[in-house]
């Protein structure tokens, strides 16, 4: 069975603009990547563009769409700012908490 939104030609992935350093990118993540990334910015008391930075910084010349998802499974994997950002780019998972 295909994906509804390919039978329509549509890509389940979503592009925001995110500002990276105060130079605008944009990004395309499923939503529940979205959700995720901004339920942590919240609850880490940042804004996603200040995450996305900090995330950026951290992946050093990887992809930033990976990166991303690295940071945000690692997060909810570990619930801690400090094990999620060490994730990134390597991609392995922290100690879950």
């Amino acid at each position: 069975m295909q994906n509804p939104a390919k039978q329509r030609g549509r890509s389940a992935l979503r592009a925001r603009n995110v500002r990276i350093h105060h130079r605008r990118t944009s990004v395309k993540l499923e939503p529940a990547f979205w959700d995720a990334l901004e339920a942590v910015a919240v609850r880490e008391g940042t804004s996603v563009n200040d995450l996305c930075s900090r995330i950026h910084d951290k992946a050093a010349g990887y992809g930033l769409t990976a990166a991303i998802r690295v940071f945000v499974l690692a997060y909810g994997w570990s619930r801690r700012y400090d094990a999620a950002i060490g994730a990134v780019p390597v991609g392995n998972l922290p100690a879950a908490s």
